[in-house]
This record gives C-alpha cells, sequence and structure tokens, in this order.
C-alpha cells in the first residue's frame, strides 16, 4: 500500500490547501469528478485518511494540556492571557472557528459512501470513527459558547451554517451525547493506539454528561444516569486499569504507549515531531552555566534550552498532601513537622516538601530537587530562581517548574525530533467523573470508594473514611480531582461547572492573585507572597465566563 501514499499526501495536502484559502469552498469541490473517492478506493489508503482526521482534530484541541490551566490558579502562565482578566469580547473568535475540522470529516464520510467495494463493517467502522471527532469538535466548542446551530438532518457542517437558527444549549448536548451513544455501539471493542473505541466513546459520553448536567440543569438526572451507566460499563469490562506509577503515565512515551490506563491519547512521533512542536518546549527552562549570574549555583549539570512560561503555582502546591506522623494526609502546614519548624534553624525544603503525595514528586520541579540530570535550587542565588539569569530575563517567579508531561532521560534541542504523548481519556478521570455524580446524587460512601482508588494507586495516601459527611466529601474530592488531573485541561472546566452546581456567580480561585515560594540564599526560611508581575492582581471572575459571548459575525445571524 505505501506505493499509493505520495499520491494520498498529495490528494490531502491540496485538499487543505484549497479549504484554507478558500474557506467557502466546501472539501467535495477541491477534486472534479469525485477524483478523491478514486484515489482513496483503497482501504488502507482510507483508513490513512481517517487517521489524517484524527491529526487535524485532537492535537490541536486536546493535547494542549495547559490551554486552560492558564487560566485558572494551577498555573502562572508569563504572558497575555485575555480571558483571566476578561478582556475579551464578542470579537473573541480563537476558539470559536473551528469549520474546517467538521469540514474534513463530513468529505472523507463522503467518500466513504462512495466506496462500497470497500467491506460493510470497515465502513461503519470508519463512519463511527468520523462522528466521534466531530462530536470532540462540538463538545469543544459547546462547552465554550454554549448552543451551536445544529441542524441534524444535515449531511454537512451541521453546526455552522449561519442561515440556521442557534440550538439551545439542551439541544446542543442531546445531540452531542447521542451520537456519542451511537458510538458506543459501532465502534470497535479494541482499538488501535490513538484511535477511538467503544471504551472510549463511553469515557467522553460521561465527560460531556457532568458538564451537561451542571449547565442544563433540568436534564440533570437524565444526564447523571447517563453517566453512571456508562462508569459501570467501563469499569465491569476489565480492560482497563490503573496504572501503578503516576510518572509512568505521563513522563515516558513507551510507558505511556503501553498503559493500561490510557483509554485515548495523542501519541506524536519523533519522525514529523520536533521539540518544539511539543508540550515540552513551553516547560523547559532557558538557562545555563554560561547564562547563570555570578556567584548563583550550583552548577548545573545540564544546559536547558527551552522557553518556560508555564509554572505551578504556590496554591497548587499547596493541594497536595504529606502523610504526617500519624500516617494521616494533611496539607503541609497542618502537620507536626511544621508544628515543630523554626525559620532559620532548619531547612525549609523538608519541611515543604518531605512525604507528599506521589503525584507531587512526578508532577512538580521545586527547590533542591533533580530536574533532568542537575540539581536545582529556585531559593534566591540558587541557578533557577527567578532572577538566576545574569542577562536580567526572569525564569519561574513561582519557585516551581512543570515536571508532568516532560520527559527527563535525554536533554533535546528545539529543532531535534521528539516523541511526545498525552492522555486524552483515561480511567482515572472515569473514577472521578463517576465519584462527582454519585455525590451529586448523595452517596458519600460509594463516591469516596471511588476517590479512594485513585488517592491510594497515584497518591499513595491513607484511603479517606467513608463515614465522613457530604459536604467534607465534596471537599476532599474537589482537592483529588485538582491534584490527579493537573496539568490535563480540566480544572477550568471542574471550577466552572462547580460554581454552576452550586448557583454561584463568582468564583474566588479564578480572581485570586497567584502566590510564589521564596526561600532564601541559605535553605532555612521562606515566605509565601502574592508575585508581583503585571495582570497578577488583575484577575478577576464574571458570569460570562460561564459562556463566551457568540462571535459578532454569527450573533447578528442569529437575533
Amino acid at each position: 500500500m505505501f506505493k499509493y501514499f505520495p499520491i494520498l499526501m498529495a490528494g490531502i495536502i491540496f485538499m487543505e490547501f484549497t479549504a484554507c484559502s478558500s474557506p467557502a469552498v466546501p472539501f467535495s469541490n477541491s477534486f472534479n469528478k469525485d477524483s478523491l473517492s478514486l484515489l482513496v478506493s483503497d482501504s488502507a489508503l482510507m483508513d490513512a485518511l481517517v487517521e489524517d482526521a484524527y491529526e487535524k482534530i485532537l492535537p490541536p484541541l486536546y493535547y494542549n494540556a495547559s490551554s486552560t490551566d492558564d487560566r485558572t490558579d494551577n498555573i502562572y502562565f508569563d504572558g497575555p492571557n485575555p480571558v483571566v482578566i476578561e478582556k475579551f469580547d464578542s470579537t473573541y473568535t480563537s476558539e470559536w472557528d473551528q469549520m474546517d475540522k467538521i469540514r474534513q470529516c463530513d468529505e472523507v464520510e463522503r467518500v466513504i459512501g462512495k466506496n462500497s467495494s470497500i467491506g460493510a463493517a470497515s465502513r461503519v467502522y470508519w463512519k463511527a470513527e468520523l462522528l466521534f471527532l466531530k462530536s470532540m469538535v462540538y463538545y469543544y466548542l459547546a462547552q465554550r459558547f454554549g448552543g451551536l446551530i445544529i441542524d441534524s438532518s444535515a449531511t454537512t457542517g451541521n453546526c455552522f451554517y449561519p442561515e440556521q437558527k442557534r440550538s439551545s444549549l439542551s439541544e446542543t448536548y442531546s445531540y452531542i451525547i447521542t451520537s456519542l451513544q451511537r458510538c458506543t455501539v459501532q465502534l470497535p471493542d479494541v482499538a488501535a493506539t490513538g484511535r477511538a473505541s467503544k471504551t472510549a466513546a463511553l469515557a467522553m459520553l460521561m465527560r460531556v454528561a457532568l458538564q451537561a448536567a451542571a449547565y442544563v440543569p433540568e436534564n440533570r438526572g437524565r444526564y447523571l444516569d447517563v453517566l453512571q451507566r456508562s462508569a459501570v460499563a467501563i469499569l465491569g469490562n476489565g480492560k482497563y486499569v490503573l496504572d501503578t506509577s503516576y510518572s509512568n503515565l505521563f513522563n515516558d512515551f513507551d510507558k505511556g504507549l503501553n498503559s493500561r490506563e490510557i483509554v485515548l491519547g495523542v501519541f506524536k512521533r519523533r519522525f514529523n515531531t520536533t521539540f518544539q512542536n511539543t508540550l515540552m518546549q513551553d516547560l523547559v527552562v532557558n538557562q545555563s552555566n554560561e547564562k547563570m549570574r555570578p556567584g548563583y549555583g550550583p552548577p548545573l549539570a545540564d544546559r536547558f534550552d527551552g522557553s518556560s512560561k508555564r509554572y505551578p503555582s504556590q496554591n497548587l502546591v499547596d493541594a497536595y498532601l504529606v502523610i504526617d506522623d500519624d500516617h494521616q494526609a494533611r496539607r503541609w502546614n497542618e502537620t507536626s513537622q511544621y508544628r515543630l519548624y523554626r525559620q532559620g534553624l532548619a531547612y525549609a525544603s523538608a519541611v515543604l516538601y518531605n512525604n507528599r503525595d506521589k503525584r507531587f514528586y512526578a508532577s512538580i520541579v521545586y527547590d533542591s530537587s533533580h530536574y533532568f540530570n542537575s540539581l536545582i535550587l529556585t531559593r534566591d542565588s540558587g541557578n533557577l530562581c527567578t532572577s538566576g539569569r545574569k542577562d536580567g530575563n526572569l525564569i519561574s517567579p513561582t519557585g516551581y517548574y512543570v515536571r508532568k508531561s516532560l520527559y527527563e532521560n535525554r536533554k533535546l534541542w528545539y529543532l531535534d525530533g521528539s516523541d511526545h504523548h498525552l492522555p486524552v481519556l483515561r480511567l482515572g478521570e472515569v473514577y472521578l467523573n463517576y465519584a462527582e455524580a454519585l455525590l451529586l446524587s448523595g452517596k458519600a460512601k460509594e463516591a469516596i470508594l471511588l476517590m479512594n482508588v485513585t488517592r491510594t494507586i497515584h497518591g499513595g495516601l491513607p484511603p479517606i473514611d467513608t463515614n465522613i459527611p457530604l459536604s467534607l466529601a465534596w471537599d476532599i474530592y474537589k482537592n483529588e480531582r485538582r491534584v490527579e488531573m493537573f496539568f490535563e485541561n480540566d480544572r477550568y472546566w471542574s471550577l466552572l461547572r462547580w460554581a454552576k452546581f452550586s448557583a454561584q456567580t463568582s468564583i474566588p480561585e479564578l480572581e485570586k492573585p497567584i502566590d510564589a515560594i521564596n526561600i532564601s540564599a541559605n535553605g532555612k526560611t521562606f515566605n509565601i507572597a502574592v508575585i508581583e508581575r503585571s495582570g497578577n492582581r488583575e484577575r478577576r471572575f464574571s458570569t460570562q465566563r460561564f459562556l463566551l459571548p457568540l462571535p459578532q459575525q454569527v450573533a447578528n445571524t442569529n437575533k
């Protein structure tokens, strides 16, 4: 089949070029007389065309793990972020323009329909994959903008034609959920790496149903029922289990590739991906012994050539619990070791970072930890402290760097080829979504049993007592979800969802400035303070964040 790939790729490139340069021209007009249908009459080439649709949808919409964590109290983002300070209006279109993705799926589906010589089972499977991908696009939009322009009878572009009336949020979510339910029937039990299976459709159905339950309260009971039935189906089939190493799940490509926890992931390969085209480019610091300010140290064993922009906050670090002397899990500043600590007499790193939740060490680089091959200090005069570069360019203002999703097995130049992966759907989220549905139903004991799975296996923490009151179970759940799902594009949507469930009009976590840790040069004193950089004290939240305004050109046609 490989002899046909140059022809196929030429066709795809031409198709993309005409679609991008002339947005009004549908893909079906890119080739005359169904030449594309003839081109992909081979089933292997057809499969490659479907796989290309995955590449055009999942990486841009679901691979960027920081795209919404940047809006939360988890991350200090060193750059402009109009959503955080609410400097956006109906001219904000960067997240809306997804028409090309739907159109590509529709065109591939049309080609599949014209190739009756290919086996019926394969055609059903491919069409289900395309429906799954379109549902991923629709949910991305509904999550941000609310009701779409949906015509369930249309066969192409069925949420983007402005001459149609905008559907309600209830209609939109019902459409997405119904589509995903079809996928749970038509997709295979087992799929190739990076492709959708029945379990992927069920897991996505859970995610959509949970958010819909918050935004469409009149259908909450029905959506929660859909979620719980999907969870039972996933947990009952036994195909997926939690990885015992949280670090391996995210920080090692080969282990992620073979994980039995990842239901659907994006797996980038080094033969067509450079380091700068992975998430890691914006995580790795730019620092070396040559760039280091004189008198700072210790010397680094590595030269770091990244362009870090995203830094974990002290607000987040506080959420990773400590196992205390009595084997109970507590916040670091509530432990027996903290009560005994005296500023200036002992090293702060021990009281700050010892005996933490295992996910902390897999996710966060901190003072006196190892980073690649180097011992790093983020304290004053440390090699990776804020002012550690002699040219005056500032690096981490929080005292932390992101480790989660970073491969530290070898240092890479930004143009070097690099593998990288990120889970899009995984079993850890399934457990937590199921737990949240049970909490909403008042079933605290059952929910705690599910929370304890991620808490004990991934976090290494003692289990939660099942006899605690519902309100406390909710507090523990929210913290558990925060640390389990850090840097997975989850917290922002969870905060919005919880506010909707509670009928809140404010979300303090989205308004409070980001905090940093400041440790003295000798490592024996510390303080926590607000970062004094542009925009940090301007963080705000208003109810327009629950759903962003429709772009003006769309809104004008739907008055």
